[in-house]
């Protein structure tokens, strides 16, 4: 069966498949992705190893073993999908953005305040 078939199958059954990337930032480590979307010469799938979703060519994947399917079940994202990482940074994220407008609301009293003082 060739590489871009078994993506198809594995992407119906939600199943992970054991892979090497020989791209990336760690060439040639194995891998198991579930894929979520093929399109032309690549795939989005959910990295395991990683908890993350990739991108991944398909030219550059190299499938392992005879085995097609890797142990794991069929992977459902679901509210408890985010990790405690992937969640404070979301967290700062927001904590940012408000701190960010405390800030602007306050060099605009500042301002205010500069142009009320000189009008005097």
């Amino acid at each position: 069966m060739k590489k871009k078939q078994v993506l198809i199958e594995a992407q119906k059954s939600g199943k992970a498949v054991r892979v090497k990337y020989t791209n990336g930032s760690q060439p040639n480590r194995a891998r198991e992705i579930i894929p979520l979307k093929i399109e032309k010469d690549k795939v989005l799938a959910k990295c395991l190893n990683s908890n993350a979703e990739k991108t991944f060519e398909i030219n550059k994947l190299k499938l392992l073993n005879d085995q097609q399917y890797a142990n794991h079940e069929k992977w459902e994202p679901n509210a408890s999908f985010l990790t405690d990482y992937e969640y404070f940074v979301i967290q700062k994220a927001k904590r940012d953005k408000f701190i960010r407008y405390i800030l602007i609301g306050i060099v605009l009293i500042i301002i205010l305040a500069l142009i009320l003082k000189l009008k005097q």
